[in-house]
């Protein structure tokens, strides 16, 4: 095709016809041109699918993230629902006066208030998307800024898991070791990780009882009263939480489906 040109070229050269040459080179050019764009866009073609693949390969692995973390949530939400209706409940029984007629129940309350669970999200997939650059690929913006929001988000509802576990380990259990039989909690619990009931327990109640005077029930009440008001954050961020990664999954999912 080169030597096919370079003979009409030639042939026009020899033939003093300047005018058919000066056409015919511009004619080359343009079609060099075209060429050259036409190579530039297959190139930007390949490119763009190159992106697409990766940014599907983005979402499928987010999705599968986020509904993790959704069944997490959820289930993180039911335990601690659980512990906050515990510690209604106690409430209550300390209000009636009726701790020593209820010692049972008590004993099962006590172990249920202490069941709280943490959510523990995991975040391996947009942790790596957010820091590695790799957040560009994402052409949608708003998701862009939503998993931002996601990190951000977990290390703020952070702050009050811990304060509920600090203000359990430091305040709470110090005052139930001092004024109750704590060890009766082994008659009613069931660890969920011992399935076939290997792990060995006490088989009889403690000999002591609690033994609480009017200012000891007084401050049984606010000690409940502030582990369930630490509770309830938690409980309110997870919900916050669950309909966050509830929009995050939609707004995944619509892109996927483009």
């Amino acid at each position: 095709m080169i030597k096919f040109f370079r003979r009409i070229r030639q042939r026009l050269v020899s033939e003093n016809r300047f005018y058919k040459y000066l056409l015919y080179a511009i004619g080359e050019i343009i079609l060099v041109v075209i060429g050259i764009l036409l190579a530039l866009q297959i190139n930007n073609w390949n490119q763009q699918r190159i992106e697409d693949k990766k940014e599907i390969e983005l979402l499928i692995d987010l999705k599968d993230e986020f509904e993790n973390n959704l069944i997490e949530l959820e289930e993180s939400i039911n335990i601690n629902k659980i512990v906050t209706q515990s510690c209604i409940d106690l409430t209550n029984i300390i209000r009636s006066n009726s701790l020593s007629k209820q010692s049972g129940v008590v004993d099962k309350l006590l172990v249920a208030i202490g069941n709280f669970n943490s959510f523990d999200a995991k975040t391996g997939i947009s942790s790596e998307i957010v820091n590695s650059g790799k957040l560009s690929i994402l052409k949608n913006e708003t998701l862009r800024i939503q998993l931002n929001n996601w990190l951000t988000n977990i290390i703020d509802s952070e702050e009050d898991i811990l304060f509920r576990s600090d203000n359990y380990t430091i305040n709470l259990m110090p005052f139930l070791m001092k004024r109750f039989p704590l060890a009766n909690g082994e008659l009613t619990k069931k660890l969920p990780f011992d399935r076939n009931n290997k792990l060995q327990t006490y088989q009889e109640k403690s000999p002591f009882e609690a033994d609480l005077n009017q200012k000891d029930l007084m401050e049984f009440e606010n000690q409940i009263w502030h582990h369930k008001h630490n509770q309830d954050y938690v409980v309110i961020n997870e919900l916050n939480l669950k309909d966050f990664v509830l929009t995050t999954i939609n707004m995944i999912e619509k892109e996927l489906n483009k």
